[in-house]
């Protein structure tokens, strides 16, 4: 039994969990109007453990899309303005091997195939961003210092069994609960899943330092992957003001401070320079995917659901993929205007992008360390996948989930090239309607009609008048020049795209929304 009563609450969603998948859920249900509890054990952000360094152009989009892009690229230490290279080097003093520029897709200008570029910068800053955005809604309830311990679903209903810091407990219910615990969470035992997959034998050791006389004599990079020493390590600024990060390849958790000093000396090629070791994380590098996603009202998204290898930088963009698909798809659902059946397309959308994602950081993980390439050719061969991935990050679809309509085939995935497709399940391709102003910026929050030149007036009529019959959010937007030959595109909250037609009819709404005809006929 609880040794205390739980805090009232009336949200409808708890998030377990308060990494980059359980504040984007929240943030995505806010944006909606949805209220939510997030549980939460760490009450500060530390900054010793940087972790994700890389917020892709996609995941950028998304926070333009919550209006908080600009206030991270503020909070940024590192400009895509600054450096947008990696170097391959013998060491940080010694001979530059080869150079990948354009990485990641960070870009100091805009750009035509995105509303926003990647942008390099640690963990700990977006979830701070993030954590205020959450409490300016005022829409998150977040229980910082306090973690779920375990859940049982009863009806329509699911309970969740609180600790707080002190060690006294509570319940809390909510309609929907989902488990952003990650890899050692409950929620994903609680439902029954398992993560499948393997692990690396080897170990490695991330590291933070401080070396403010630290200066690379090949200039400013995003990441140095020095090659030249016994320990192979990639490394690189976490600011301007001297505080780095390195991962040491192969290094576990046995490894002294003294010994990590020694280990960066070596790398710096600079044995004269100052080093503070700061802290130290070792990790395993594992690819997993859960064998099942969801149960009944229960959903795991983020490292919950898959674990990646970072090789790519594509893990946290990931779970910020997950948050959206299910938060938009629940806030329809407690909104009334989606059928719970449509959340059934969560797993079948979203397994298919986690698969290609590890997939992808297998093959780069499998280029480095150890066995990295030691000449320029062969590194350009095996390693330009991990720095150029814009097809990955904006060219996976949903074609063939059931909330997508269309026939044909999908696009091919190309993880490196990316080209732009209005195949149904495609994320819209991006245009600028303007300087500063994106097509993305338009679209309304529920779903977007757009409309191609010279289309009857009436039949947009039409179909607005069938939505709100069916209680559906359209907004209805003339197709911008860029568009002009597409037919009628109907835009999914997420961007995606989940018609695509010649003859708007309302009734495809109901297709895309999980409702069954009968309930269409109904409403």
């Amino acid at each position: 039994m609880p040794d205390s009563p739980s805090p009232t609450s009336n949200a409808p969603v708890l998030i377990a969990g308060g990494g980059p998948a359980g504040l984007a859920t929240a943030a995505e249900l806010a944006h909606h109007g949805i209220r939510s509890v997030l549980v939460e054990p760490r009450a500060a952000v530390s900054h010793s453990r940087p972790r994700a360094k890389t917020t892709s152009a996609r995941t950028m989009e998304i926070l333009r899309r919550w209006g908080v892009a600009d206030t991270l690229r503020e909070r940024a230490p590192l400009t895509p303005a600054w450096s947008r290279t990696v170097v391959f080097c013998e060491t940080l003093d010694g001979e530059v091997v080869t150079r990948f520029d354009d990485v990641f897709g960070l870009r100091a200008e805009p750009g035509d195939l995105v509303a926003e570029g990647g942008q390099q910068v640690a963990q700990p800053v977006v979830e701070e961003v993030l954590r205020e955005h959450l409490l300016s809604t005022g829409l998150v309830d977040l229980r910082l210092g306090e973690r779920v311990t375990a859940l049982r679903a009863t009806g329509d209903a699911v309970t969740c069994e609180i600790e707080r810091a002190d060690g006294s407990t509570y319940r809390a219910g909510a309609s929907y609960v989902v488990g952003c615990d990650g890899a050692k969470g409950v929620t994903r035992d609680a439902i029954g899943a398992t993560l499948v997959g393997s692990s690396a034998t080897r170990s490695n050791l991330n590291t933070v330092f401080r070396a403010p006389g630290l200066r690379p004599a090949m200039g400013d990079a995003v990441h140095y992957w020095v090659i030249g020493p016994e320990v192979k390590a990639t490394m690189g600024r976490l600011d301007l003001e001297g505080t780095w990060w390195a991962g040491l390849g192969g290094v576990d958790a046995t490894c002294t401070p003294e010994r990590a000093v020694e280990l960066i000396s070596a790398l710096t090629g600079q044995p004269g320079t100052d080093i503070e070791l700061l802290a130290t994380d070792p990790w395993v590098p594992r690819a997993l995917i859960a064998d099942r996603w969801a149960a009944g009202r229960v959903f795991l998204a983020g490292e919950s659901a898959h674990v990646n290898p970072p090789f790519g930088g594509h893990g946290f963009n990931t779970c910020v993929g997950d948050a959206v698909n299910i938060g938009w798809k629940l806030a329809a659902v407690l909104h009334g205007w989606a059928d719970p059946g449509l959340l059934d397309s969560y797993e079948v959308e979203r397994r298919d992008v986690a698969q290609r994602t590890i997939d992808s950081a297998v093959r780069n993980m499998a280029s480095s360390g150890a066995g990295i390439a030691r000449t320029a050719e062969r590194i350009q061969e095996t390693k330009f996948e991990e720095f150029h991935s814009l097809g990955l990050v904006l060219g996976y679809t949903y074609h063939g989930s059931p909330a997508v309509v269309g026939a044909g085939d999908a696009p091919p995935v190309d993880v490196v090239t990316y080209t732009p497709s209005t195949t149904p399940g495609s994320r819209l391709p991006h245009t600028w309607i303007g300087p500063g102003h994106s097509l993305f910026d338009d679209l309304g929050r529920g779903f977007t009609l757009l409309c191609p030149p010279g289309a009857d007036p009436a039949d947009a009529t039409t179909f607005a008048a069938g939505a709100a019959v069916l209680r559906v959010p359209l907004t209805v937007l003339p197709a911008p020049t860029a568009l002009a030959h597409e037919p009628y595109l109907l835009v999914r909250p997420d961007q995606h795209i989940a018609w695509r037609g010649e003859q708007p009819d309302a009734s495809v709404l109901t297709r895309v929304l999980g409702r069954p005809p009968a309930t269409a006929q109904r409403s």
